[in-house]
């Protein structure tokens, strides 16, 4: 499992430092995750059980020949990265949070953090646009910042251009990763 786990949380025999910790940090860390997890943390959205995946104890449930799970599949379009990205409130409280509530109802930030962080690390120059809307239009501080972070990950010509647009109209927490972006790409 210590050779599983993607930022190191886990460090020696029955010992784990959580605030290394993927799950952690897409439930509760802090409001950005910490820059040196953003790469390890991936795409991971909501937990990550990279640890349990690798655990010689699960091995034979992992085995197993599972039917899919119809309900997981039914609500697939609802949990996108886009969709997690630019849902509302009241999609997140019908369609998203009854099912994924270890982050609080009050939290549509760290969901929609968690999917700009995600979309930089897909390396898909098409998320770019929503990256985009994300980083003029959100009221949270923490999900601009992200998705200046992305936006940076991902590079590119246009990426770059709306960091420049967007580089004198924040300020705290988004400004810094406005800047911290610029310097990537």
């Amino acid at each position: 499992c210590m050779k599983a786990c993607p930022t190191g949380a886990l460090y020696a025999p029955l010992k784990m430092n959580p605030f290394k910790c993927v799950a952690f940090h897409t439930y509760y860390g802090e409001d950005i995750t910490p820059l040196e997890l953003r790469e390890p943390m991936g795409t991971w959205m909501y937990g990550c059980d990279a640890c349990q995946e690798a655990c010689p104890r699960n091995r034979p449930w992992m085995r197993q020949d599972l039917p899919a799970n119809g309900d997981l599949e039914a609500r697939a379009r609802d949990l996108t990265l886009r969709a997690l990205l630019h849902m509302d409130q009241e999609h997140y409280e019908n369609r998203v949070w009854p099912h994924f509530f270890y982050i609080s109802r009050s939290r549509i930030d760290r969901w929609q953090m968690n999917a700009a962080r995600a979309m930089g690390n897909t390396g898909d120059p098409a998320y770019v646009p929503d990256l985009e809307e994300a980083l003029e239009r959100s009221p949270h501080p923490n999900v601009r910042g992200m998705s200046a972070w992305a936006l940076g990950r991902l590079g590119g010509t246009r990426a770059r251009a709306i960091l420049e647009r967007r580089r004198g109209s924040e300020t705290g927490l988004a400004a810094e990763e406005i800047e911290l972006a610029l310097a990537m790409t």
